[in-house]
């Protein structure tokens, strides 16, 4: 009996552990997002009251740098409302390849527009290191 309760014990703080660890996972924005900046012709910001269209090269560039420093957390938290948002669509050749959508600066949601299915994912901000998105819009 006292080997069944050690063995059951070991089992829920191993998988307590394994949650965790899963969870605790970080990852770049370039780990993310399989974007070749190379391939980039131009990319539309917006938000609620103005939109953007970056087709200049260095423009372009200067954001993908700037987003490939963001640190994200996979998450499958619901977005509360939010006060900011922008949406980013990358085009390569005049055709649309991948969505972003950056809430409060604190979550951002992928959609790859070349996959079947799941197409979606929802990532926290968890660095202090954020990109101010705005500045491309005005």
């Amino acid at each position: 009996m006292k080997k069944w309760m050690i063995g059951l014990v070991v089992m829920i703080l191993l998988g307590i552990g394994l949650y965790f660890m899963i969870n605790a996972k970080t990852y770049s924005f370039d780990d993310v997002v399989l974007i070749d900046p190379n391939k980039v012709t131009s990319i539309q910001i917006e938000d609620d009251h103005e939109r953007a269209v970056l087709d200049k090269k260095e423009e372009i560039q200067k954001l993908l740098k700037e987003l490939s420093d963001v640190k994200l957390k996979k998450t499958n938290e619901a977005k509360k409302a939010s006060k900011d948002s922008y949406w980013i669509r990358v085009y390569e050749n005049k055709k649309e390849t991948y969505g972003l959508t950056f809430y409060d600066q604190a979550f951002l949601e992928t959609y790859d527009f070349s996959k079947k299915k799941d197409q979606t994912s929802e990532y926290q901000i968890v660095d202090a290191n954020q990109v101010d998105i705005g500045q491309y819009i005005k």
